[in-house]
C-alpha cells in the first residue's frame, strides 16, 4: 500500500506567516487526527512531533507580564480568567489538544512524546503565572491521558517510572501545589484540582517523588483541600476556633469546599504520598489546616488537681494525672462495636515489684497519653467508610488504613476496623455490588471505574491485615480466604477483548530505520489497558493472600484446601520483558506470564505460605513450587531475586523435601554470589538461604558454601562493628546554611527548607498586603517543619542502613554456628580458622560481648559507644554454644584469649533471658566431659571457670523467674561439683 509523502496541512503549518494562519492549520490537523490513529501514526513519522515542540517551545514565557504576589500563589485574577485569548494563545491551546489526541493513540505514541521536549513546556506553561484555566485544564488532561497510556507500554510498572521524573522535577513540582490549593465555585477550577491530584496518584509510586511532593508544598495543599471538606461537612471539632492562634494552626478556617468538589482524588493523591513514610503522615496531620479543624485535645484535669500560688498563680498539684478522655466528638457519630476483652482487671495496678512499679507506672502514662493524641481525621474517614459510595469510600478507606498502619490509628481502633472496614472491604469484593458510581475519565477512563475500584480493594484489605491477627481472624470469619481464591482463579480465566487492535504500517520497519530520531518513531504497542487491570488485581489478592496466612497455620491450610496453590504457582512465570505486536489482546493466562510486580507478590505468597510445615510437605510440593522459584533467583531484576530467596529461605529447612533440590542444583554458587551483593536486602535474604542449607548438611556441602563466600570475607562481615556510622549512608549537612541544598536544572544550588529567602518574601508581603493566610501558610510552609520532614527522612535511612547491617553480620554469626553443627564439623571449623586465624577468630567474638558502658547525657555523638545489639549477643553466644560442644582442643582454645571468657560474666546478668541461658549453656559444654581422656582437661577448666567467677554468676541465675534457665543452671553446677569444691 502506497500513501502520499506527505500533507499539504504539513507544508502549510512549516510555512505559516502569522500566528492566525498557525490556528486554521492546527484546527484543521487536529480535526483530522481525532479518531484516525492511523493518520496519527503517519504525522508521527511526518515529524509532527518536532514541530508542535517548536510551537510550544516558542510561547514559553513570550509576552508574559511579571508574577504577581496573589498569581505566586495560585491565586489568579478574574480578567485572566474572562479575557479574550490572543492568537498566541490559541495556538498553544491548539497545540495541546493535538498532543492530547496523540496520547489517547495509545502507548505506542507515548515514547516519541517523552523523546521531545513537549512536556517540560507544558510544565513551562502550566506554572507561568496567570496561566488561564482554559489553557490549564487541556493540559492536565493531557498528562492524565498519557499517565493512563504510559503504564500500557510496560506491565512491569513502576519500576520504570521515567514520566514521574520528567514532571516531579524541583522546578515544576510546586506548581501542583498552587492548582490544589484554589478554592472556587467554579467547575473548571475543581476540574483541576482533580486532574491534579490524579495525576499525583497515578505517578507518584517512587519514595523519592513522594518526598519532593511533601518537601514542595503539595501535601499541605491536599491537607488545605481535605480541611475544606470538613469545613463544609460541619465535621470542625468544638471549640476548635479557640486554638486558632497558636503556633501550627491556621489564623482562620479554610473556606468550605464547593459543591462541584469532589474528595476522592483528593484522598487518593494524600494517601499516595503518606503511605509507607511516618515522617510525611505526621507531616500531613500536623498541617496547619488539618491541625485548624481537628486541633490536639488540651489534657483535662480534676478541679483538686489544680492549686494557686500564694501571688494568686494557678499550678498542678505533683500528684495531678490527666483525665482519659481517648473518645473524638465524632466519635459519637459512628456505630458502637465490642470493645476487644482482656483478661487482665483494668481497675487494679498490675502485680509487680515494687522496684519496677514505678517504672511500668511512667510507661502506662506516657502509652495513654501518646493514644490520646490520635487526631480526629482517624474517625472522621472511618465516617467517611461507612457514610460514602464509590470512589470517596474506597479512598477513605485506604487513607485510614494507611494511617493504621503507620500507628496514627490507636490500637483501640481494632474493633472498629475489624466491625466496619473490613466487612466494607470483602462487601466490595463481590460481583453483584454496586459502587454508585459512574465511569470518570478524570480516574481512568481506559476501562470502567468500578473494575478499578475493586483491584484498589484487594491492596487496602491487605494493608488493613497485615501484622494484625484479630484482623485477620474478622477477615476470615468474613470468608476472605474464599472470596479472595476464587477471584484469584478468575484471573486466569479467558477475558473478551473490549479494545481494538491497531494496525501499525511502520512497526514492522522500525529496525530498517533505527537511526530515525525517536521523535519520528512510535514506540512498543504496549497491552491492553484489561490486561494490566487483571495484573493488577492478580497482584493486590496474592497481597492479600499473604497477608492472612502470615501468622496461622489454619489460614495457610484453607488457602490450599481453597485450591488456589496451582495459580500461585501460575504466578511465579514471568512475562517476557517486551510485548508483541498482538498484546493489545487481553493476555491474562498462566502461559502469557506475570509482571514483575505480581511476581513479587507471589513469592510472598508463597513464602507465607511455606511457614507450615504440612503445607510445605504436601500442597506447595505436590504444586512444585521449588522449580519457578529456582528460575527466578536467576532473574534480571535485582527485586526479584530478592523476593524469591526470600522465599527460598523455607524451603532449604531440613525438613523441607525441596532442600536437595536446591543442593543438587547450581543454587549454591549463585546464592553465594548474590550474598557479595552491594544491595543488602539480597544480600541478607542469600545468607539467611544459605544459612538454612549449611545445617545438618554434608561436609561436602557446607565447604562449598565456605568455599563460596570466601572465609576471609566472612571474618570481615563477622568483624564490623554495626554501631558505627556507615560512611555511604548521604547526611544532611544541618549547618550548612542552605539547609537541604540541592541543584535545580540550571546548576544552581535552592534552599528546599527555606525555598523563599528572607529578602524576596519581605518584598512580597510588602507588596501584596492582602494576601489570605490560607496561602501564606502553604506557600510560605513552616521551615521547622519542613526541616522536621527532612530530618525524619534521614534518620529513616540511617536507622534502616544500621538495621541491614545488623542482619546480615547475625545471619553470618549464625551460619558459622551451623558449620559447627553435625558429624566432621571440626574439618570446616578448621578451615575457617586457618583461615581467619585462632586469635583473630577469638579476638572477633571477644570485641562482640566486651561490656561497653551505656551512653550518658554527657557523652556527645561522636564519643558514646552504643551497646553491641541484643540481635548479634544471642548469635555470639549460639555460636559458642557450639564451639564449645566441639573437640576439648576448642574448649582450651577459648581459654587461650585474654578477655573472652572473664568478658562473658556480664552476660550471665543480661536483660535479656536468652542470652542469659546461652550463658549457662556455654559453661555445661565446657565442664561437660566427652570421654575419660579428657576428664582432667574438663577439671582444669572448670578451676579457670571458677576463678572467673562462674560460681557466683550460676548462684544468681539458680533464682531467675525463668524456668528453663533454672533448670540449666542446676545442670552446670551439678557439673562443677564434680569437678571442683565449690
Amino acid at each position: 500500500m502506497t500513501r502520499e509523502e506527505t500533507s499539504p496541512l504539513l507544508a502549510r503549518l512549516l510555512n505559516a506567516e502569522s500566528a492566525s494562519e498557525q490556528v486554521a492549520t492546527l484546527r484543521l490537523l487536529k480535526h483530522e487526527l481525532i479518531g484516525h490513529d492511523q493518520r496519527k501514526e503517519t504525522w508521527i513519522h511526518w515529524g509532527i512531533i518536532p514541530l508542535l515542540s517548536r510551537i510550544l517551545l516558542s510561547r514559553r514565557g513570550g509576552g508574559k507580564k511579571a508574577a504577581t504576589s496573589s498569581e505566586q500563589n495560585g491565586l489568579r485574577r478574574r480578567t485572566d480568567l474572562t479575557r479574550a485569548r490572543t492568537e498566541d494563545e490559541e495556538v498553544c491551546l491548539q497545540a495541546v489538544i493535538i498532543v492530547g489526541s496523540l496520547a489517547q493513540g495509545g502507548p505506542a505514541f507515548i515514547p516519541p512524546l517523552l523523546a521531545s521536549d513537549i512536556f517540560p513546556s507544558m510544565l513551562y506553561i502550566l506554572s507561568s503565572p496567570g496561566c488561564p484555566q482554559w489553557l490549564a485544564l487541556p493540559i492536565l488532561k493531557t498528562f492524565n491521558a498519557v499517565a493512563d497510556r504510559y503504564i500500557l507500554q510496560n506491565v512491569n510498572w513502576p519500576q520504570d517510572n521515567h514520566l514521574a521524573d520528567v514532571l516531579f522535577t524541583p522546578d515544576y513540582i510546586r506548581c501542583f501545589a498552587h492548582i490544589i490549593a484554589q478554592s472556587s465555585p467554579s467547575q473548571a477550577t475543581e476540574s483541576c484540582v482533580s486532574l491534579t491530584s490524579n495525576l499525583i496518584a497515578k505517578l507518584c509510586t517512587d519514595e523519592s517523588h513522594k518526598t519532593a511532593l511533601a518537601e514542595y508544598g503539595v501535601l499541605d495543599a491536599l491537607a488545605l483541600k481535605v480541611a475544606s471538606f470538613v469545613v463544609a461537612q460541619g465535621f470542625v471539632l468544638p471549640g476548635a476556633e479557640s486554638h486558632l492562634t497558636e503556633d501550627g494552626s491556621l489564623v482562620s478556617f479554610p473556606p468550605a469546599a464547593s459543591s462541584s468538589a469532589k474528595l476522592a482524588p483528593i484522598l487518593r493523591a494524600t494517601a499516595a504520598i503518606v503511605e509507607s513514610s511516618k515522617s510525611r503522615a505526621e507531616h500531613f496531620l500536623t498541617s496547619p489546616s488539618i491541625v485548624a479543624v481537628f486541633p490536639g485535645r488540651v489534657p483535662e484535669f480534676s478541679p483538686t488537681d489544680i492549686r494557686k500560688n500564694p501571688w494568686g498563680m494557678p499550678y498542678l498539684s505533683g500528684a495531678a494525672v490527666p483525665r482519659q478522655n481517648h473518645a473524638s466528638p465524632i466519635d459519637a457519630i459512628l456505630p458502637s462495636v465490642p470493645q476487644a476483652q482482656t483478661n487482665a482487671l483494668t481497675n487494679f495496678p498490675p502485680l509487680l515489684p515494687m522496684g519496677s512499679f514505678h517504672k511500668r507506672s511512667l510507661s502506662f502514662l506516657e502509652t495513654s497519653s501518646s493514644d490520646e493524641e490520635e487526631n480526629a481525621i482517624v474517625p472522621w474517614l472511618l465516617h467517611l467508610v461507612r457514610t460514602e459510595s464509590g470512589m470517596s469510600r474506597v479512598m477513605a478507606a485506604r487513607l485510614v488504613t494507611a494511617l493504621f498502619r503507620l500507628g496514627f490509628a490507636k490500637k483501640r481502633r481494632i474493633p472498629m476496623f475489624s466491625y466496619l472496614v473490613i466487612p466494607i472491604l470483602l462487601r466490595m469484593l463481590e460481583k453483584d455490588y454496586d459502587f454508585k458510581t459512574e465511569s470518570d475519565p478524570e480516574y481512568d477512563g481506559l476501562i470502567p471505574t468500578a473494575l478499578r475500584l475493586r483491584e484498589e480493594v484487594t491492596f487496602i484489605l491487605a494493608a488493613s491485615v497485615m501484622d494484625t491477627q484479630e484482623l485477620q481472624k474478622y477477615a476470615v470469619e468474613g470468608k476472605a480466604i474464599k472470596v479472595l481464591s476464587q477471584l484469584l482463579k478468575e484471573t486466569y480465566n479467558a477475558h473478551q477483548a473490549n479494545s481494538k487492535v491497531t494496525w501499525y504500517a511502520e512497526t514492522k520497519q522500525k529496525d530498517m530505520h533505527s537511526e530515525i530520531s525517536p521523535e519520528l518513531q512510535l514506540g512498543p504497542v504496549g497491552y491492553s489497558p484489561m490486561t494490566c487491570h487483571i495484573m493488577r488485581y492478580r497482584e493486590g489478592i496474592l497481597r492479600a493472600l499473604s497477608a492472612l496466612a502470615l501468622f496461622s497455620d489454619e489460614y495457610r491450610k484453607a488457602i490450599c484446601q481453597n485450591g488456589v496453590v496451582p495459580y500461585v504457582i501460575n504466578s511465579l512465570k514471568p512475562r517476557p520483558p517486551h510485548p508483541s505486536q498482538d498484546s493489545a489482546e487481553i493476555k491474562n493466562s498462566a502461559t502469557d506470564g506475570n509482571p514483575l510486580p505480581t511476581l513479587l507478590a507471589a513469592c510472598g505468597t508463597a513464602r507465607a505460605l511455606s511457614r507450615s510445615v504440612s503445607v510445605l510437605r504436601t500442597s506447595l510440593i505436590d504444586a512444585g513450587v521449588a522449580a519457578p522459584l529456582l528460575e527466578l533467583i536467576k532473574h534480571h531484576d535485582i527485586q526479584v531475586q530478592i523476593a524469591a530467596t526470600s522465599a527460598l529461605c523455607n524451603l532449604a529447612l531440613d525438613f523441607s523435601p525441596m532442600k536437595e533440590a536446591m543442593i543438587s542444583s547450581d543454587i549454591l554458587a549463585i546464592l553465594c554470589e548474590h550474598a557479595h551483593s552491594t544491595n543488602m536486602k539480597l544480600r541478607l535474604e542469600s545468607l539467611w538461604a544459605l544459612k538454612h542449607v549449611a545445617y545438618n548438611s554434608a561436609n561436602d556441602i557446607r565447604m562449598k558454601i565456605l568455599t563460596g563466600l570466601d572465609p576471609s570475607w566472612l571474618g570481615q562481615i563477622m568483624s564490623m562493628d554495626p554501631t558505627i556510622k556507615r560512611e555511604n549512608v548521604p547526611t544532611l549537612d544541618i549547618d550548612s546554611p542552605m539547609g537541604m541544598g540541592t541543584s535545580n536544572s540550571a546548576g544552581e544550588k535552592v534552599d528546599l527548607l527555606n525555598p523563599v529567602n528572607a529578602e524576596s518574601r519581605d518584598e512580597v508581603m510588602d507588596s501584596a498586603p492582602s494576601l489570605d493566610t490560607v496561602s501564606q501558610t502553604i506557600f510560605f510552609p513552616n521551615p521547622v517543619r519542613r526541616r522536621k520532614l527532612a530530618l525524619s527522612g534521614e534518620l529513616t535511612q540511617k536507622r534502616q542502613a544500621r538495621q541491614d547491617d545488623i542482619a546480615v553480620q547475625e545471619q553470618v554469626l549464625e551460619l558459622v554456628q551451623n558449620f559447627m553443627i553435625g558429624t566432621g564439623s571440626s574439618e570446616i571449623v578448621d578451615l575457617l580458622l586457618q583461615e581467619i586465624g585462632e586469635q583473630g577468630f577469638l579476638g572477633i567474638i571477644a570485641d562482640k560481648i566486651r561490656p561497653r558502658p551505656m551512653p550518658t547525657r554527657r557523652d556527645t555523638v561522636a564519643s558514646a559507644n552504643p551497646p553491641v545489639p541484643t540481635e548479634i549477643l544471642k548469635a555470639v553466644t549460639f555460636m559458642l554454644i557450639n564451639f564449645a560442644a566441639g573437640p576439648p582442643k576448642y574448649r582450651d582454645m577459648l581459654f587461650t584469649h585474654q578477655n573472652l571468657l572473664k568478658d562473658l560474666m556480664w552476660l550471665y546478668d543480661h536483660p535479656n533471658h536468652k542470652i542469659r541461658t546461652n550463658c549457662v549453656w556455654i559453661a555445661i559444654n565446657l565442664t561437660i566431659s566427652d570421654n575419660q581422656s579428657d576428664q582432667q582437661g574438663c577439671r582444669e577448666r572448670a578451676l579457670k571457670l571458677k576463678a572467673l567467677g562462674i560460681v557466683e554468676r550460676l548462684r544468681n541465675t539458680e533464682k531467675d523467674p525463668d524456668l528453663d534457665l533454672k533448670e540449666r543452671t542446676k545442670t552446670a553446677l551439678n557439673q562443677l561439683r564434680q569437678l571442683v569444691d565449690l
